[in-house]
């Protein structure tokens, strides 16, 4: 979902050491199975009209805990293949500037993987490494560090 181009491109990176082996870092597990079809996780992701999903994990690897701008964000998936992403009150800065924004979304790869924005310059590609009941896990990399998410239907 755009969840990554906007979650993703949004951040503002204020540390990119690893953190200390001593320090511990709050991870949520999300789901681990993969869907088996693009009928399977798009019926999940949209439910066949609209569906809203927020924010329960968003980690950079590399930089210490759960980035905590992301915790309030949402996005609204449309069976059409748009998007409304809510960047919420606590906007993460850089490219995170403008609260609402609106695009495209298509599943490929059997849904393993989600492309926002196709054609464009926002264009991202998440990997999809778990999907379940009411949670998607999704994967990536932007700037050259490992992204990761767990969302929630909302």
């Amino acid at each position: 979902m755009l969840f990554f181009v906007f979650w993703a491109t949004s951040c503002e990176i204020t540390q990119l050491n690893q953190p200390d082996d001593e320090e511990e870092i709050d991870v949520v597990e999300g789901p681990t199975v993969a869907p088996t079809s693009t009928a399977e996780f798009e019926n999940l992701f949209h439910g066949g009209g609209q569906r809203s999903w927020k924010t329960i994990s968003f980690t950079f690897m590399g930089v210490g805990g759960i980035q905590d701008c992301r915790l309030d964000d949402s996005m609204t998936i449309n069976a059409d293949g748009t998007y409304e992403y809510d960047g919420g009150a606590n906007l993460c800065g850089a490219e995170d500037s403008e609260r609402v924004r609106t695009g495209t979304w298509e599943v490929t790869n059997d849904g393993r993987n989600i492309v926002f924005d196709s054609g464009t310059v926002n264009e991202y590609t998440a990997d999809v490494t778990g999907a379940e009941d009411d949670q998607i896990a999704l994967s990536g990399q932007y700037i050259g560090l490992n992204v990761s998410g767990v969302y929630q239907i909302n």
